[in-house]
């Protein structure tokens, strides 16, 4: 089964939805979006990366890929189409956009000064390739990102809706600071996470968290009071980005499907045993 945009309304309010399809369509869309930003980025100098295996030797997150976090990072601007999975998102299956396995499109660079100058390049990329609306994303952060807003004519044309600090940081899921419990990189910094509306119509409500919108990026920030050490940069969902977009994208069923057969790929190809992880989506 996938997914388009009208559908995706559909089961915001009714729960269930959807259309018995060939998931072909979806994976082709996705990949022809994943190749057109890896080209997109590596033609402005992106270094382009291998993704980070989907098993990993960490308890955390069942032993599986929870984000695109790495260990170290190339002295220059990268570029990676980065797949996931989150043992958490078991329990939201049902959740609007809430995929077993999600690709995310993410770029990085070493300069934290350059961290405005990325986000602008990431949105550019959303409303030129995906037909993004500027005026209809919402911006969620803290104080932090007011800097970002006052410098940039592009951010301005959409929404901002502010959290503050201490709220963002206890709960760390990236809507104002990014730092997951546990994350074997230890990850913390500063984010602005990126929504737009399930519905085409939908007015937003300026508190978070947003009803009727997708949250489908985020975008790293440099403090600019305490400053932080690089790299700074961001990315899309995108299986998210598609769904913002009104195109196709598999939904939980199909890509739980996938992840199983890639999991099981990767542990026969590098003799590495099946995770927890694996184990609680396979008994689904």
């Amino acid at each position: 089964m996938i997914l388009d945009r009208r559908q995706l309304m559909s089961l915001s309010a009714a729960g269930v939805a959807g259309v018995m399809m060939s998931g072909l369509p979806a994976r082709a869309q996705g990949n022809s979006t994943s190749t057109e930003f890896l080209d997109h980025f590596s033609a402005k100098g992106f270094e382009k990366l291998k993704p980070l295996s989907l098993l990993t030797e960490f308890g955390f997150n069942g032993g599986l890929r929870y984000d695109d976090t790495r260990s170290d990072y190339p002295a220059g601007p990268s570029v990676c189409v980065q797949p996931a999975c989150r043992i958490d998102d078991i329990g939201k299956a049902k959740k609007p956009g809430v995929l077993a396995l999600f690709n995310i499109m993410v770029v990085n660079v070493p300069d934290a000064s350059l961290a405005g100058t990325t986000a602008e390049q990431l949105l550019e990329f959303a409303i030129e390739h995906a037909g993004l609306d500027p005026a209809k994303i919402v911006y969620v952060s803290t104080d932090l990102f007011e800097p970002y807003l006052k410098d940039s004519a592009l951010l301005q044309k959409g929404q901002f809706v502010r959290r503050e600090r201490g709220e963002s940081m206890t709960t760390g899921e990236g809507s104002g600071f990014f730092a997951p419990a546990g994350h074997p990189q230890t990850p913390g910094f500063p984010t602005v996470s990126i929504h737009y509306p399930i519905n085409a119509d939908a007015e937003p409500e300026m508190n978070f968290p947003l009803p009727d919108h997708l949250e489908i990026g985020e975008i790293i920030l440099e403090d600019q009071q305490a400053g932080r050490p690089g790299p700074v940069g961001g990315g899309f969902g995108l299986e998210r980005l598609a769904l913002a977009s009104g195109k196709p994208a598999p939904d939980f069923t199909e890509s739980r499907v996938e992840f199983l057969r890639l999991a099981r790929l990767e542990a026969e190809e590098t003799g590495r045993k099946l995770p927890e992880g694996y184990a609680a989506y396979s008994t689904l």
